[in-house]
């Protein structure tokens, strides 16, 4: 097979996904597609470029052909190839596999193939952890918080064990045997441009694909980890906290709305703060953190836990001007991370339908044994919201909603708090 036929070929995969998967349609009209016999049937290298092997791209079936464009368009859409800089490749590209793959079998789209082998998807990634991380979490999850969790396991053996096709499809650099599309990105562009760039074709694929009425929500899902702004701390906890608030079936509260609507109870607006104030915590991460207390405390009472490797006494702040006097001023720490022992202290005095929330560098040292994660989980069933907030490493907590607090954007919200 030549470039040419390839070409008329991948005009009729355009016809198709214009109306089952009409996502795809616009970043194939930008992306730079060449040949190579170094990659298995395709893959995208890290200058986001779409490689075909076309000896073997002539050995699949129609229905395959369809679900390699799909698949590989996803990669090149999501920028998994330069997303995965600084984590152990194929645990990269098993979790963006994973993803990808789990998001078009949801979409339930009909006549592609995935080809005669066992795929990745969301439900192998579990069977690799042994479960320890369930499907309905790592569907929460971003591509980088699973490839962290499958870095610390044995991949490569698991996979075998599990029959799973181990060939990567995200690759380096590579010399192309001849370009068949130019596309609109040179492979000596800037990179942080070319990712800009990428980022507002994403959303033009999104809008493209929702004016078609063709846009699942698996598929949203996807998307939405390279194009979705991510709202400042303050409104994501405030979003949280109307866990606090539950509606009345009785009648007996009245509503604002009208005498036909249910009022609503509210538990005692309590929320648990458990500040990491181990030695790897900076001065600059332990200012930020005190910050997000003085602004829970506008709206809750507030009990602070500061902790490394124990659970130190709990200081309390009913309003944000008790942080200084009250907390900050008698913070301890500076050892080791162990995170047990103060989620066995707050599982203890909590209340059910207490808030609780953890802030942290996420570098702890037993956050993956099962008796933390246990522990973990029983918080967040007796809790009405809990979270955990990280700086730097990604903390897999049962039950918990996970945000990195990324300092440079969210400072601005929070200032004058």
């Amino acid at each position: 097979m030549d470039a040419k036929q390839f070409l008329e070929e991948l005009r009729d995969i355009r016809v198709f996904c214009s109306r089952y998967f009409p996502f795809v349609i616009v970043p194939l009209n930008y992306v730079r597609i060449v040949s190579s016999k170094a990659v298995p049937i395709a893959a995208v290298d890290e200058n986001n470029t779409l490689i075909i092997n076309l000896q073997a791209w002539e050995k699949l079936s129609l229905i395959e052909k369809r679900f390699v464009i799909i698949h590989e368009m996803l990669h090149v859409c999501l920028l998994h190839a330069l997303r995965s800089k600084g984590f152990l490749q194929i645990a990269h590209n098993i979790a963006s596999d994973g993803k990808i793959n789990d998001g078009i079998e949801e979409s339930n789209v009909i006549n592609i193939h995935q080809m005669n082998i066992q795929p990745i998807t969301l439900n192998v990634i579990a069977d690799l952890l042994n479960n320890r991380v369930s499907y309905e979490d790592l569907k929460k999850m971003s591509t980088e918080e699973i490839a962290s969790i499958l870095e610390r396991s044995n991949i490569s053996l698991k996979l075998q064990a599990l029959n799973v096709f181990l060939k990567s499809d995200l690759t380096g650099k590579i010399e192309p045997d001849e370009v068949i599309q130019e596309g609109s990105f040179s492979p000596n562009a800037d990179k942080t441009e070319k990712e800009k760039a990428w980022r507002q074709i994403a959303n033009k694929a999104k809008d493209f694909a929702q004016n078609i009425g063709v846009y699942p929500a698996s598929l949203s899902r996807l998307v939405d980890e390279v194009i979705e702004y991510k709202p400042p701390w303050q409104i994501l906890t405030r979003f949280g906290s109307r866990g606090l608030r539950h509606i009345d079936p009785s009648f007996m509260v009245l509503s604002r709305r009208g005498d036909d609507y249910p009022g609503s109870l509210k538990y005692s607006n309590t929320t648990w703060c458990l500040i990491d104030t181990s030695g790897s915590i900076s001065e600059e991460q332990l200012k930020y953190f005190l910050g997000i207390i003085k602004h829970e405390a506008r709206n809750s009472k507030v009990y602070v836990i500061p902790w490394d490797a124990e659970a130190y006494n709990v200081l309390i702040a009913k309003r944000p001007a008790d942080v200084a006097k009250n907390v900050a001023a008698k913070m301890k720490g500076g050892g080791g991370t162990v995170i047990k022992p103060v989620l066995k202290k707050t599982y203890k005095l909590m209340k059910r339908g207490d808030a609780v929330i953890v802030l942290t560098d996420g570098d702890i040292f037993d956050k993956e044994e099962s008796e933390t994660q246990r522990l973990f989980d029983i918080i967040a069933k007796k809790a009405s919201f809990a979270m955990v907030g990280y700086t730097n490493t990604p903390v897999h907590a049962p039950g918990f909603y996970h945000t990195k607090i990324d300092f440079a954007k969210n400072k601005e919200g929070l200032r004058g708090a």
